[in-house]
């Protein structure tokens, strides 16, 4: 199903912006380390040994800080809120030059710290049950990690369209295949907008239809007809003019325009073709990023 945003014409998908990126090993190895620590301080018997052995307490707070940041940056406030105390207690012990340090190291006895451990791993095992976690399959990872590979000299070319390439890469990824189609067309009209101002389209109404209109119509002109002061030449925008041609073809029934805007008619695209019609978008572009005049950045009118 194409998501509303998509349907209404939104620039950016909310839903994927609100989606937090989250790994399964960090907690495997947070939840792992605590469960270790805990059962090296139940064994201590001399509150002295443990202090003593200070690449055991540096690794202690190291955990903590890593699990600090995890609960920081994945909505764990629950976990946070008691991993940030432990932290801050271990901060002063270790710090020799605060004057509160021996006092919170008396307070902070190996028994305290192996209940506060215990309380924090359990917390964490807790609010990670009010957390949906789903896998992304390891062939899309890459998908939505690096939405834009492949695309630079695209995006060089064309600025404006990083942000549809971005959504397109992890819709694909998320298989949400309709939205991926959605943003494909986008960021292909934003090519024909441009193009658009090279062949000199007088449509107000810049877009799809206008230059693709303006293309077949110089193209059926033939080479004899073909105004020589245009900055492609024929050759180029015949080619350009199949491959636009040959698009129309393969989404035709799939894409409509509504009130001026792409509207995908479908949303059960198989996850073959909506790759196919992916790679077909970012092969236009590349032609379009090498055929139209100039090197800088090219913007729509």
């Amino acid at each position: 199903m194409v998501c509303a945003k998509c349907q209404m014409g939104s620039r950016r998908l909310v839903t994927l912006l609100e989606i937090i990126q989250i790994h399964a090993q960090p907690y495997l190895t947070c939840l792992s380390g605590l469960q270790t620590d805990v059962n090296k301080l139940t064994q201590i018997e001399d509150e002295e040994d443990f202090w003593e052995d200070t690449v055991f307490v540096v690794a202690v707070h190291e955990t903590l800080v890593y699990l600090d940041d995890i609960c920081s940056k994945n909505e764990l406030p629950v976990t946070g809120v008691l991993v940030s105390h432990v932290r801050r207690l271990m901060d002063v012990t270790l710090d020799k030059d605060d004057p509160l340090s021996q006092v919170a190291e008396m307070s902070l006895t190996v028994l305290l710290l192996s209940q506060y451990l215990e309380r924090i791993r359990l917390t964490l095992i807790d609010e990670l049950e009010t957390k949906l976690l789903f896998q992304l399959p390891s062939n899309k990872k890459d998908w939505f990690e690096n939405p834009t590979k492949n695309w630079e000299n695209v995006i060089d070319r064309f600025p404006a369209t990083v942000d549809e390439i971005e959504e397109m890469g992890k819709c694909f990824a998320l298989s949400r295949y309709g939205a991926a189609v959605f943003h494909s067309l986008l960021v292909v009209e934003a090519g024909l907008i441009a193009l658009g101002s090279v062949i000199g389209v007088t449509d107000p109404k810049a877009g799809w239809d206008a230059t693709t209109k303006k293309l077949n119509d110089l193209v059926q002109g033939g080479h004899p007809k073909y105004p020589a002061s245009l900055p492609i030449n024929f050759a180029t925008c015949e080619q350009i003019n199949q491959k636009v041609q040959t698009m129309k073809h393969a989404w035709r029934n799939k894409v409509n325009h509504v009130a001026g805007r792409l509207v995908v008619m479908r949303s059960d695209f198989a996850p073959d073709i909506a790759e196919e019609i992916v790679i077909a978008t970012r092969g236009f572009m590349r032609t379009l990023a090498t055929d139209i005049p100039g090197s800088g950045p090219v913007t729509a009118p």
